[in-house]
């Protein structure tokens, strides 16, 4: 798919959710939502992601506040991250309405080496406020075994200035190379990556960073600041294999304007 055919889908709201293509998508490894997508999310030449449990330092504890985000009113899977104890950040083309919210729940150590009995899973079913302008929604989560996740997995700081053209990158998102691998299960990845478009667009900023459909709503960090920088959402020059030549996501001070509106 073309760039401008990509944006001009976005822009009409012409995506669909996370995992909503058809003919019938292979499951994750719960066997609730799919793995592929309608998204246009993008693997850049060869995938170049590794395990988040491979990361160390600061980068392996920003990453512990990304999670998986199941949505069973629309049937789909997204990314989200947390951004307070009790509210985490996704797409708008993830999560739309009230009534998509409803059984949301989300999953911040579905990790390789984490059996899936072991997953620790917190309700967020409340839509806060979303964004279709920046593709963008909060949900309130609630406390499991009396702890809110942001307590237990701690909360990602927005960058109050945007990213530059070349600036490093790395994108923490739940996913696997699906069309390489299918059936296979979508834990928490870092890619690494490099800003290509500071000002891709008005509200985008564009990377060369691995992703795929499920990846949407995941953070960009800076590789210096360990600080967001990006909202993912969507992938550019996507082919029938999920390959393309770049992804692009909201930029912070965009994002940190819509949180401002929620008193965060």
């Amino acid at each position: 798919m073309f760039v401008k055919s990509v944006r001009a889908l976005f822009l009409v709201g012409a995506l669909s959710a996370c995992g909503t293509e058809a003919p019938h998508d292979v499951p994750d490894a719960d066997g609730v939502e799919p793995l592929q997508s309608q998204e246009s999310n993008v693997i850049v030449g060869t995938v170049n992601w590794v395990s988040a449990t491979t990361l160390s330092g600061t980068q392996r504890t920003r990453s512990r506040a990304v999670g998986y985000l199941s949505i069973p009113a629309v049937g789909s899977r997204c990314t989200a991250w947390l951004v307070s104890a009790d509210t985490i950040i996704t797409n708008n083309h993830c999560v739309a309405s009230a009534s998509q919210a409803a059984g949301a729940r989300a999953s911040f150590n579905y990790e390789d080496g984490v059996a899936a009995a072991s997953r620790v899973w917190y309700d967020c079913p409340t839509l806060i406020r979303t964004w279709s302008g920046d593709d963008m929604t909060a949900l309130r989560c609630r406390a499991t075994n009396g702890q809110l996740p942001g307590n237990v997995y701690g909360w990602l700081t927005v960058a109050s200035a945007n990213a530059a053209t070349n600036d490093s990158v790395y994108v923490v998102h739940q996913n696997c190379d699906y069309y390489t691998s299918s059936g296979c299960t979508p834990t928490k990845k870092s890619s690494p990556g490099r800003v290509l478009n500071a000002n891709y667009s008005t509200t985008d900023l564009s990377y060369d960073a691995d992703t795929l459909g499920g990846s949407s709503g995941s953070p960009v960090l800076s590789t210096s600041t360990n600080q967001v920088v990006g909202l993912h959402h969507i992938g550019l020059g996507g082919n029938s294999q999920g390959r393309g030549t770049g992804n692009t996501g909201i930029k912070a001070t965009r994002v940190r304007a819509r949180l401002a509106e929620i008193g965060l």
